[in-house]
């Protein structure tokens, strides 16, 4: 991995809905911090936990626990996606081929762990594995609310 020259400022919505929720968040964030350290220029920055509805899901599906974070790394991109992707598979997230109902919308499953990079400094990404900005962020009042207490 060749780290960014500067550190980047990096905003990332963690989720989860099944199992303990709060202690999938919590342990996520250790993880993120125990693989990053190195490349960590900041304290991490983080939201309150929220609940909310789940968006885009089956019917049934479980309510979200949901948190915001924030800190600086020189980590470029798409290893950060790496390291979020292990987190996800290190605490049982499972995972699938999208599925897509009558209307050609997306199924989206319960998640021990899902992990979205939302912003990655000023950058803009458009790559079939990482779309940054997060292109669903502005139908997703909750993410705005939570970014909205950790954005200097």
């Amino acid at each position: 991995m060749t780290p960014e020259s500067q550190p980047v400022r990096v905003y990332l919505i963690l989720g989860s809905n099944m199992g303990n929720r709060r202690r999938n968040l919590s342990t996520a964030v250790s993880l993120l911090v125990t693989q990053l350290a190195p490349w960590l220029f900041s304290d991490i920055r983080e939201s309150e936990v929220l609940e909310t509805e789940p968006w885009g899901m089956a019917p049934g599906s479980e309510p979200f626990l949901n948190q915001a974070i924030s800190f600086e790394t020189t980590v470029p991109p798409e290893p950060l996606l790496e390291v979020c992707k292990w987190v996800e598979q290190k605490l049982g997230r499972i995972a699938r081929e999208p599925e897509y109902d009558a209307e050609g919308r997306r199924i989206y499953h319960s998640r021990t762990i899902d992990i979205d990079i939302v912003l990655y400094g000023d950058r803009h990404i458009d790559t079939p594995t990482l779309k940054i900005p997060h292109p669903q962020i502005e139908e997703r009042d909750y993410a705005k609310r939570l970014l909205r207490q950790i954005l200097y």
